[in-house]
């Protein structure tokens, strides 16, 4: 795990190092990190999203079906919500933060392609109440790819698709070594 700045260096946290930045490969908006792991095609997504109304789990199951719908998901589930405590969760932000776990499955097809790949999406929302604001922090590890999709040719296959288990303690890692440096970058 590397120490990654974000945001222009106003927040930090911990990725694997085999993650590159996608904005070195494409256009990304301003309110998102994406990293890319070449290897597993597993991308990793820090987004800053104004705070939705819904309260507790509901915020939780909203962001994860904003992102189904986003990706144009055939179908999804959720699997697992989880309220974690923001003292053991991710030590370094406000005692106020609110912090959920999603685990949940996606059928996508990328590019408008009819091959559907099934995608594992875990998900960490965390409400910084201070700023108002949700940052998404997600997590998706394609697990069953098509024969016909695209991503098909990117497979690497010396190297399977990680454990769910393996991808669900890296989430809690990037949460647990999340640190705001600059609350200027949320208008304060």
């Amino acid at each position: 795990m590397n120490k990654q700045g974000l945001f222009g260096g106003a927040i930090y946290t911990t990725i694997k190092s085999s993650y590159v930045d996608a904005s070195d490969l494409r256009q990304i908006p301003d309110n998102q990190e994406v990293f890319l792991d070449m290897n597993t095609q597993q991308s990793l997504i820090i987004e800053l999203l104004e705070k939705v109304e819904h309260l507790n789990e509901d915020c939780a199951k909203f962001h994860f079906e904003q992102i189904a719908e986003q990706n144009n998901a055939t179908s999804y589930s959720i699997k697992s919500i989880e309220h974690a405590s923001v003292d053991v969760a991710a030590p370094k932000l406000p005692l106020d933060t609110t912090i959920y776990f999603v685990r949940g499955i996606q059928n996508v097809a990328k590019f408008n392609e009819e091959a559907v790949n099934h995608v594992e999406l875990v998900m960490a929302v965390v409400r910084l109440e201070k700023v108002e604001t949700d940052l998404i922090i997600s997590l998706n590890a394609p697990i069953q790819v098509a024969p016909t999709s695209s991503e098909m040719k990117d497979v690497n296959l010396v190297e399977p698709a990680a454990p769910i288990a393996r991808i669900v303690d890296e989430i809690k890692l990037v949460v647990q070594g999340l640190e705001i440096h600059d609350w200027g970058l949320f208008g304060v």
